[in-house]
């Protein structure tokens, strides 16, 4: 399973730089990608940031929407249950990383999530994302590179 965070998630349905790297990793997956409630939330306010800053229409961003929830619904992208107990516990346990990486709490609660789900790769844009990644041991790649 591939875990993408959503700087690497928003590339599957915005055109930016490395679009195609992260198209090319997930094509073909046989496992869906894991849609978890950071992305539902993260998705959705990074699509309606761009409609702020007039990068999209308000068209767009209804039609994105709709487009990630087919895909769920498709069995796409997967909803996993991640228990809350747990990834409080993991998310806290990772903030001693803060004082060294910089890490924001959305950063950690991604790499706890990840942390918990186990995944074959790791795709994250975010620097410090990325290092606190690597820093517990998760297979992070780094298409951009």
């Amino acid at each position: 399973m591939i875990y993408l965070d959503t700087s690497a998630f928003i590339k599957l349905y915005i055109r930016e730089e490395y679009s195609n790297s992260v198209n090319e990793e997930v094509t073909g997956q046989d496992q869906p990608l894991p849609f978890c409630f950071l992305h539902r939330i993260e998705m959705r306010n990074a699509l309606n940031l761009k409609l702020f800053r007039n990068e999209i229409s308000t068209r767009d961003v209804e039609r994105l929407i709709q487009l990630m929830q087919d895909r769920l619904r498709e069995g796409i992208y997967a909803t996993p249950q991640v228990d809350v107990s747990d990834l409080t516990s993991t998310a806290v346990e990772l903030t001693r990383h803060t004082s060294k990486l910089g890490c924001r709490s959305l950063d950690i609660l991604h790499v706890a999530t990840a942390t918990i789900l186990k995944p074959d790769r790791f795709i994250t844009f975010d620097d410090r994302q990325q290092q606190l990644a690597q820093a517990v041991g998760l297979p992070v790649n780094d298409i951009s590179a």
